[in-house]
């Protein structure tokens, strides 16, 4: 009998010595924590997603070496940060290293939305446990690190180390989080974008595309009056530039640039804002409208924009009260400066300047760089309400009160009409040295109507009275720009206001876009001008009511 059970103790003694390693031994595991030094509120949802900038937004990083000689089972990784996410959570990881096998773990945490209410910077600890071996019994070791999680208004520019930081953009590479900022749906930027549509643009929404897809000369004239719209909104509100301000932080072995940045929803119920905080809210607001906004980054500065086809508008939307660039400007104003600006945008980043940033906010949103959800503020709200409240029930109306009847761009007519024939088509060519066009035939002629502006050689008025068209040569201009400078020298000089900005030049005719103000009201108009043998040639047509456009848009087609 014992010779029997010799043999089977050998037998079960060998099967535990082959088995024991899967139930009582995995080996030995080295760890390296690489912890995220700082956490944006802003941001949480970028850090829940791991396809966002390569992963880079992460809470931390384990690198976990298996260091025995046996293989590591059932690995499991674990991490909670008390108080803001108190369960323990799972982190993706590889359940089984072979002896000298390594893993990384990253772990991209679910904030809770909560974390957004936050207005002051505190330290958190995040805790982390890696369980391995006998599933019943397993091994634990347990890791901890300290961070810092800042207010929901700060962006952090760079979360590198300074020992990796390489080049100027390693000090700018968190510039993206600036889209997390703007917030179409917040319900406070929501109403007041309604109000901007109601109030300000007189419920006229003008953000949609032609049916087929094209974008048409009249889609970008109805992006850039949104775009106005919007300026103009934070004009009468007598908003505030104020100066950009920024610190410098210590997070651990990252020394970086912090800029605390009031949200959307703030600017407007504080009726105030810095340039990127401005920005903020235009795009917000162009967002809501349902344009494409961006946001361009320059040393020192920020200004918004819109995505038009493959192009950009751009205004500079700090030319409000306070210490704005250049003092208070109208919106068209804004618009030209903004295209000035987009001259120098363009030079630089063709340079690969990394201190100059398109950021385009519906591309970021589909690469995960999400705006944070906001609660409803009573408090802010009611700002808000305050400050809108004093708007005009619409600013078109405001601005056209006065009267309906058309005028030059420079000043009142004071000749008479020249009799003129009708041709059989209903249209009549008119043709000067280095341009052609024609107008209707049923429209007013004035022939030299402005003795202080001799190269204004007619004007032809549409039988309502809101429409017209103006004929120049200035033969001694050297550049359209030349032309339409001293051309609104002239209208300064005979007490009424101009405001232009070039906006294309196609087969030699530079296109502008202004705006006439006068006691009479407000003219919109194009212009179109060329230099040829005889100086410039130039043709302005025009509305003071938004009337007769269809006839307008056919003039403009004749233009050759």
């Amino acid at each position: 009998m014992k010779k029997r059970l010799l043999p089977l103790v050998l037998l079960i003694a060998g099967l535990l010595l082959i088995i024991f390693p899967f139930f009582m031994s995995s080996g030995n595991i080295d760890l390296q924590i690489q912890p995220a030094s700082v956490i944006m509120p802003a941001a949480y949802k970028v850090y829940a997603n791991p396809n966002v900038a390569g992963g880079r937004f992460n809470l931390f990083k384990a690198i976990v070496k298996n260091s025995g000689s046996a293989e590591i089972a059932n690995l499991k990784v674990q991490f909670r940060v008390p108080g803001i996410i108190n369960e323990w959570t799972d982190v993706p990881a590889a359940t089984n290293l072979l002896p000298g096998q390594t893993a990384v773990v990253t772990c991209f945490p679910v904030f809770p939305q909560s974390i957004t209410d936050r207005n002051t910077s505190s330290k958190e600890r995040t805790e982390i446990k890696f369980l391995y071996g006998n599933k019943a019994n397993p091994t634990e070791r347990d890791e901890s690190f300290s961070f810092d999680m800042t207010s929901v208004n700060d962006i952090v520019f760079s979360s590198m180390a300074d020992a990796d930081k390489a080049y100027t953009g390693d000090y700018l590479e968190n510039k993206e989080i600036y889209a997390c900022m703007v917030s179409a749906e917040d319900p406070i930027i929501k109403h007041y974008a309604a109000t901007v549509q109601q109030r300000i643009l007189c419920g006229e929404a003008g953000a949609a595309v032609g049916g087929d897809g094209a974008i048409t000369e009249k889609d970008v004239q109805e992006k850039i009056r949104v775009m106005e719209g919007v300026y103009n909104a934070t004009l009468i509100s007598h908003m505030v530039y104020s100066e950009t301000q920024s610190s410098v932080s210590k997070f651990g072995d990252n020394t970086t640039s912090t800029e605390h940045i009031r949200l959307p929803r703030e600017v407007v119920s504080g009726n105030t804002g810095l340039c990127i905080e401005l920005a903020l809210l235009h795009a917000s607001v162009y967002k809501a409208a349902g344009l494409n906004p961006v946001i361009f980054l320059v040393p020192g500065h920020a200004y918004p924009g819109i995505k038009v086809g493959n192009g950009y508008i751009a205004l500079e939307s700090t030319g409000i009260n306070g210490v704005g660039l250049g003092g208070v400007m109208s919106a068209d104003q804004a618009l030209a400066r903004g295209t000035e600006e987009l001259k120098t945008f363009y030079t630089e980043a063709q340079k690969g300047n990394p201190q100059y940033r398109l950021l385009d906010i519906d591309a970021l949103y589909s690469q995960g760089f999400q705006d944070m959800e906001l609660k409803p503020d009573p408090i802010l709200a009611g700002e808000a309400d305050r400050i809108t409240q004093n708007w005009p029930t619409c600013l078109i109306t405001a601005l056209n009160a006065a009267n309906n009847s058309a005028r030059t761009v420079a000043v009142r007519r004071t000749s008479t009409p020249r009799p003129h024939r009708p041709s059989s088509s209903g249209w009549t060519p008119y043709s000067l040295s280095s341009m052609s066009f024609s107008y209707p035939s049923n429209w007013a002629i004035y022939n030299r109507p402005l003795a202080q502006l001799p190269g204004m050689i007619m004007v032809a008025v549409s039988p309502n009275k809101t429409a017209q068209m103006e004929i120049f040569n200035m033969p001694n201009a050297p550049s359209p720009q030349a032309a339409i400078a001293y051309i609104r020298s002239v209208v300064t000089s005979l007490g009424e206001s101009v405001t232009y900005n070039q906006v294309s030049v196609i087969n030699g005719i530079t296109r502008f876009n202004g705006t006439t103000y006068s006691n009479q009201g407000t003219f919109k108009w194009a212009g179109f001008f060329r230099y040829g043998n005889n100086g410039v040639d130039g043709v302005i047509v025009g509305t003071n009511n938004g009337a007769d456009i269809s006839v307008l848009d056919q003039i403009i087609s004749t233009i050759r």
